[in-house]
């Protein structure tokens, strides 16, 4: 479908001043029920959340293995690969301890656990809009996480090739942490990958959270359509700066609603275990895609499993025999 750009324009312009005036009169009338709208902006940035937790871990691995490369063995490495694995089942073991524990009735934090609850909400918040929207927004990097163009297949085939070349080097040179370094590159990528597509893909339930301000709503709607449903191509300037402007005030709304206990964030109180249930789906999820990317890389197969089992029961076998 082919969009006249001029006709785009004018339809840009009146579409914000109408969801301006639609907005207007539903803060004044209240024809949206805040909590149904405002509980679909917390679920997904909570999903959103999740999946960024795995990717923190795996970035974290990365980092110390980059910061000690020369200090670790082969069973050192393997030890980090061990606490990797098992780090994201602690992370769903207490997702699921955040869901039973937010369950009705629930008893007001305070002192020290109120603040820390409020500052670790306000950090997650504001960093994962920040990764996700308003840095890449103002680079002019968010359009590219749904890029599947010829020369970005290449590149990402290229780095590939390129990756599994070194890994068979400092393998031979027996430089086990190098070896691994290559890993973590490649599962930091694909995880960042995905998060950064679902970003993209979720403006829309995003929309949705923000249907009391309208004009947000229809700005949310617009950008996903023009990328993803027509695929114009770059967004033009005034597009992205509202789309900039939209993300920093529904970070602000979110974290004041938050702090101040505003209508926003009291009105959704009474469900806000339904939030910690998506933040369990983000972890299951980014977890199910690095689990599936390590064994990949590992080239670990049912088949090879079969025949560890196999070569270690041989011995045993010979023994009892004897």
């Amino acid at each position: 479908m082919n969009l006249d750009l001029k006709k785009f324009d004018i339809f840009y312009i009146i579409g914000l001043v109408a969801t301006t005036i639609f907005m207007i009169l539903e803060l004044i009338f209240g024809f949206i029920a805040v909590n149904i709208t405002f509980l679909i902006f917390f679920w997904t940035m909570k999903l959103l959340s999740g999946f960024g937790l795995i990717l923190t871990v795996a970035n974290g691995i990365l980092w110390i293995l980059n910061r000690f490369t020369e200090k670790f063995s082969k069973k050192d490495v393997q030890v980090l690969i061990i606490i990797q694995v098992i780090v994201p089942g602690i992370f769903i073991g207490y997702a699921v301890y955040s869901i039973i524990s937010s369950l009705p009735p629930t008893i007001p934090k305070t002192g020290i656990q109120f603040w820390f609850d409020l500052l670790l909400f306000l950090y997650g918040i504001i960093s994962l809009m920040l990764s996700l929207y308003i840095i890449p927004l103002i680079r002019e990097e968010f359009q590219e996480a749904v890029d599947t163009g010829t020369i970005k297949r290449i590149k990402r085939g290229t780095k590939k090739i390129g990756r599994k070349m070194k890994k068979g080097y400092f393998s031979w040179r027996g430089k086990y942490a190098k070896v691994q370094i290559q890993d973590q590159m490649t599962l930091g990528e694909v995880l960042d990958i995905w998060r950064n597509q679902f970003a993209v893909y979720l403006l829309i339930p995003i929309a949705i959270g923000s249907l009391i301000f309208t004009p947000i709503a229809f700005i949310c709607i617009v950008f996903w359509l023009k990328i993803i449903v027509f695929d114009k191509g770059e967004p033009k300037f005034y597009e992205r700066i509202a789309l900039l402007i939209s993300m920093i005030w529904i970070t602000t709304i979110t974290c004041l609603s938050y702090a101040f206990k505003l209508v926003f964030f009291t009105s959704i109180e009474p469900f806000f275990w339904t939030i910690q249930v998506f933040y369990l789906i983000g972890i299951v999820i980014s977890t199910s895609i690095f689990i599936y990317q390590f064994i990949k890389l590992k080239g670990i197969t049912i088949k090879k499993i079969k025949e560890e089992i196999r070569e270690r029961r041989e011995p045993e076998d010979i023994e009892e025999t004897d």
